[in-house]
């Protein structure tokens, strides 16, 4: 709790600055520093989003060029009780402390590119460019996104172009001085977009290069590339509106990256090595390539809209691991070479009432359907693992959600969502041949209740039921018994308040959750004579907490913004069997009581942003993440961290100059930590990082 104190005490500071300066503001500047109204499609329908039942975030194109985001990463530190576990290859993200188990290919946060859903977290870390916003919703979203969005939802909205021609070019410049010898790296991004046909024929191109050497050297052979990136990603969007009722748009994007994640070291024991130095006797790397198209056709009626996304996503991730971690050759467990594959089609169906009439009740209501083929290929001929999965998925659902105003102020929302899922697993390896399907569904339902306790003050309760798909057991499945298992559940209960005050010059918003999680999917032991492990829906647990976000203007060019986030989340009921310490014999261990590893105690975020008419602009953010258990026995512990990221430019109307630092008071932290056969391994977090960025355009 005292770290806890430590962190909170400047964000208070700077938010009581913050309202101290809008309440000593004159009138005359008032019209000059009101925030912005800012509308979401977070319920697929376009709305205030202070003015809707759902913890929600929302980060606009702009925040995130001001900002420097790079990536979904960057992204989640500003969003209270959102944590990106990023690992070599793995990107899941958590939200208010539900997580997923290693080795799970579908994370508990649904991830949305332009309405097409990316399946696998491993390509959940995206690159963020040419983003119109990007839409963070808390809690479980299934009556209208379905299965896997178990801890809530981030919808991505790219730039669409328009009539407005422009065209951008952006170099960027930045080196890790305290981290050794390693070459300043690059990244190279632009865009262009604009009318073909003015009012009917619209294009936008867009794209980023993504260089640099990383900041670990790998003592085995002096390698000052070990963490070393490579990433390339591109976007084409056609847009086509024959009439002022039609909207239709083609979008195609594609990404490669070939990154090095030689990064993992031990903080403990024997083959313990100092930060930003790894120890391996191995060329790891991570290699990903995508790729998505999406087909939006968009009808505006007089009472209905309808609209219907057909998207195809691929992906494929390909990683070379050494899992002992060292260059220490009796220490050998051979090296692994993973692969990823996975193919989804999907289509989507929606129709939406138009309120032109003012209409006390809004609706919508569709269908969804979607095909997904999985192969996960994994070898290591040490251990004599040659295994091949295949899953097949069929997935179908019915949806809708209406609400009806009473008395202009009172709002009843419901929503239900019958979700259908039909899957077929296949593994193949050294003497293991298994099979299994599964067939379900699953009713979702979601209930709420807002009120407009003045013009500038919304009230809810939301009530929310959410799932996470059943699987099969790829890594460790020897036998049926241990190759599949079956959906988790949550219930999530939501006490919100969303205000605006002094004339939309300050905005507070604030929100008090209990999530009950069911049927967990953990790692267990199972029989007796050769026991295996097997993911058993085991475990019962509940997460609680409180978020709290705030934006300012207090004068004509300051932006203040404030977010924290705390969560408690805790196993309820789960004695797992494991091996003891030496491995000699299989121990009943109880993990009532302990807190759900990968889920920071707290995180928060405070920005103070200055824009002045001449031209001169500054930024500061200073991001805080609290201790993270690494393992579901709390044995590693991973401590409090802040980081402080500055920038200063100079802006024209055809060029922008910014000299910037990540980091800047070079904290070490780590990125994620694993307990490692009773040691603690760690990626380090990003150390200090200093550059220069310009930018051009037309």
């Amino acid at each position: 709790m005292r770290a806890l104190a430590k962190s909170l005490l400047p964000l208070a500071v700077w938010a009581a600055l913050g309202v101290g300066v809008c309440q000593a503001e004159t009138a005359s500047q008032a019209s000059a520093s009101q925030l912005d109204n800012v509308t979401v499609t977070a319920r697929k329908v376009e709305e205030d989003v202070q003015k809707i039942p759902i913890s929600a975030s929302v980060f606009s194109g702009a925040l995130i060029d001001d900002a420097g985001l790079r990536d979904m990463r960057d992204l989640t530190r500003l969003a209270p009780n959102v944590y990106l576990k990023k690992s070599t290859s793995e990107n899941i993200i958590t939200m208010r402390g539900v997580t997923s188990f290693e080795t799970s290919i579908y994370g508990p946060t649904a991830l949305y590119v332009d309405d097409l859903m990316l399946p696998l977290h491993y390509a959940h870390n995206i690159d963020l460019v040419d983003i119109e916003r990007v839409e963070v919703l808390r809690g479980p979203q299934g009556s209208l996104y379905g299965g896997n969005s178990l801890a809530g939802v981030i919808n991505v909205i790219t730039r669409q172009p328009g009539n407005e021609a422009r065209a951008s070019l952006s170099a960027d410049f930045g080196a890790y001085p305290s981290a050794g010898d390693h070459n300043p790296g690059y990244k190279l991004g632009g865009g262009v977009s604009g009318p073909i046909v003015e009012d009917r024929w619209y294009l936008g191109l867009s794209g980023q290069i993504d260089q640099n050497d990383g900041y670990t050297t790998n003592l085995f052979n002096n390698d000052q590339r070990a963490g070393a990136i490579d990433r390339k990603t591109a976007r084409a969007t056609l847009r086509w509106t024959p009439t002022s009722q039609w909207d239709i748009s083609f979008i195609g994007d594609i990404l490669k990256n070939d990154d090095n994640i030689g990064v993992y070291r031990f903080d403990q024991g024997p083959y313990r090595t100092p930060a930003y130095h790894s120890w391996l006797d191995t060329d790891n790397y991570n290699n990903e390539q995508g790729d998505g198209q999406a087909l939006r056709i968009s009808h505006q009626g007089q009472a209905v809209k309808i609209l219907s996304v057909t998207g195809r996503r691929g992906y494929r991730n390909d990683t070379l691991q050494d899992y002992d971690c060292t260059a220490d050759p009796q220490n050998d467990w051979g090296r692994t070479l993973a692969a990823y594959k996975d193919t989804m089609f999907s289509q989507e169906l929606r129709f939406s009432s138009v309120n032109a009439g003012g209409s006390p009740l809004s609706w919508l209501a569709g269908a969804y359907g979607m095909i997904e083929d999985t192969d996960i290929d994994q070898q290591n001929p040490t251990i004599a693992q040659s295994a091949l999965t295949s899953i097949d998925t069929n997935g179908y659902a019915l949806f809708g959600e209406a609400t009806y105003t009473l008395w202009d102020r009172l709002r009843l929302t419901g929503g239900l969502r019958w979700d259908g899922r039909d899957s077929k697993g296949h593994k193949r390896d050294t003497g293991v041949d298994v099979s299994d399907q599964m067939d379900g569904s699953e009713l979702l339902p979601k209930l709420s209740l807002g009120y407009d306790i003045t013009a500038d003050a919304f009230g809810y309760v939301t009530v929310s039921r959410g799932y996470l798909a059943g699987g099969y057991n790829y890594a460790l499945a020897v036998d049926k018994e241990s190759f599949s298992y079956d959906p988790e559940y949550t219930w999530n209960y939501e006490l919100g308040l969303k205000t605006s005050w002094l004339d939309r010059k300050l905005t507070a918003n604030l929100a008090l959750f209990y999530i009950q999680m069911a049927d967990k999917q953990v790692y267990n032991m199972v029989g007796v004579s050769s026991p295996i492990t097997k993911v058993d829906n085991a475990a019962q647990a509940h997460s609680m907490g409180v978020e709290l976000e705030m934006a300012a203007q207090p004068l004509q060019g300051l932006e203040i913004t404030l977010g924290f986030g705390l969560t408690k989340a805790e196993v309820d009921d789960w004695t797992a069997t494991e091996w003891n310490s030496d491995y000699t014999e299989l121990v009943r261990v109880s993990y009532d009581g302990k807190t759900i590893p990968n889920s920071p105690e707290y995180n928060g975020h405070l920005a103070v942003q200055y824009r002045h008419a001449t031209g001169l602009f500054a930024r500061a953010d200073l991001a805080a993440v609290g201790e993270v258990y690494a393992d579901a026995a709390n044995s590693i512990l991973d401590d409090p961290y802040a980081l402080l990221d500055l920038r200063l430019g100079y802006e024209t109307k055809r060029y922008d100059v910014y000299v910037w630092g990540r980091n800047v008071l070079d904290a070490e932290y780590h990125a994620i930590a694993y307990n490692w056969d009773g040691y603690k391994m760690v990626q380090d977090g990003e150390p200090a990082m200093f550059g220069v960025t310009l930018t051009l355009r037309y």
